[in-house]
């Protein structure tokens, strides 16, 4: 590969840069929607670089520093995105160079690219994804039979689902998120500002976040919030109150969804990660929407510099790495 068929480029605009994420099939943690959300609530600042080829982009990286024991780290979420895979190793190639130029010591990333044939003794990560394109009728046919009574008893009992950016929608439904993450113990590092940043920076942009939530009487019952990027529809945070378990609402606000992505064409809905040993309960829940198991890769770690590299592996700090970033 002749190195000067690739050209690099920092100066892209948001708008830019996710129009061409949405082109390519990325993931919205590797949009400048997310990441400018981060940088202006949480203060992590990142670094774009988009590769062209030929004056077409072929690869985006959006990736954050991090610090580990004072060294700094390269996280790149759900990315690189590539659209050819031919050029990779050159990519990569290049990208080490020019990390080891800005003083990195490492890169951690976790690709969102299905692999078709998993290798034995290989870490990955599993989500179930919903072909849309397969139409409604197909899907609703698709769902456990007990998902399809759930979905229209909450109806017959007058559960209504809506979209909402509604600030008091927005701010019952973060609360309940918190704690349902306390009653169940798990991570939810969210804050209500970076969800509202989400939520109403959707202009300028091709990648939107939804809000959808579902009522009873007039009472707010759960939610789910999903972003919509190119083609694919991403499930980033849900809850239920556990006052209205009985309602299944659930398996109504999750129908909703795929009815609503199918009429904006969406191809994909990606339930985001499943672990059957670990979160049975979440796991048994997406599996009855009727999706497909799909194996990601799962983190992995490239040491930049020699010396650390050796440190790292009498010490095993990249099992630890692991684990912080999975």
């Amino acid at each position: 590969m002749n190195q000067s068929l690739l050209e690099w480029k920092e100066n892209i605009s948001p708008s830019e840069w996710d129009r061409i994420l949405s082109s390519i099939k990325g993931h919205p943690l590797q949009s400048a929607k997310w990441g400018n959300a981060r940088k202006s609530i949480d203060s992590i600042c990142d670094t774009r670089w988009a590769v062209f080829k030929l004056g077409q982009p072929i690869c985006l990286i959006r990736f954050e520093e991090r610090r580990f024991l004072g060294c700094k780290i390269a996280w790149i979420p759900k990315g690189p995105t590539m659209e050819f895979l031919e050029e990779e190793s050159e990519i990569k190639k290049e990208l080490f160079r020019r990390l080891r130029k800005q003083g990195f010591f490492m890169c951690i990333d976790n690709l969102w690219r299905e692999i078709k044939e998993p290798k034995k003794y290989q870490p990955y990560h599993y989500t179930l994804w919903i072909d849309l394109s397969l139409g409604k009728e197909k899907l609703w046919s698709m769902l456990q039979k007990q998902c399809r009574y759930d979905v229209r008893r909450a109806k017959k009992m007058g559960t209504i689902v809506e979209r909402t950016e509604h600030p008091k929608d927005v701010t019952h439904f973060y609360e309940l998120c918190k704690t349902v993450s306390q009653n169940k113990n798990f991570r939810f590092n969210a804050s209500l500002t970076f969800l509202t940043d989400l939520l109403y920076e959707n202009q300028d942009t091709p990648i939107k976040s939804h809000l959808f939530i579902a009522k009873y009487e007039g009472k707010l019952c759960g939610g789910a919030f999903v972003i919509h990027c190119g083609q694919s529809i991403h499930y980033m945070w849900g809850a239920v109150d556990r006052a209205f378990s009985k309602l299944s609402i659930g398996e109504i606000i999750q129908w909703e969804i795929i009815e609503w992505a199918i009429s904006q064409q969406c191809r994909v809905y990606d339930l985001e990660g499943i672990d059957p040993k670990k979160n049975p309960g979440t796991y048994q829940f997406k599996k009855k929407l009727g999706g497909k198991m799909v194996t990601f890769p799962g983190i992995k770690i490239y040491f930049l510099n020699r010396m650390i590299h050796a440190i790292a592996s009498i010490l095993r700090i990249d099992h630890l790495l692991a684990r912080l970033y999975a």
